[in-house]
């Protein structure tokens, strides 16, 4: 697996600290659609994401 993938799969493992998006699944807009990207507070929380 490439770093890409890991990050992504590590991500994908917490619920996000902003939108409340549960484990799994896509970080949300205010609107209820799916973000463009993870937000940021998700990222802070894991040390693969931070240095990336």
């Amino acid at each position: 697996m490439s770093e890409r993938t890991d990050l992504a799969a590590a991500v994908e493992r917490f619920e996000c600290p902003m939108c409340a998006a549960p484990a799994g699944s896509p970080c949300r807009t205010r609107g209820g659609k799916v973000a463009p990207k993870y937000h940021t507070p998700l990222h802070a929380g894991i040390p693969t994401a931070r240095r990336a």
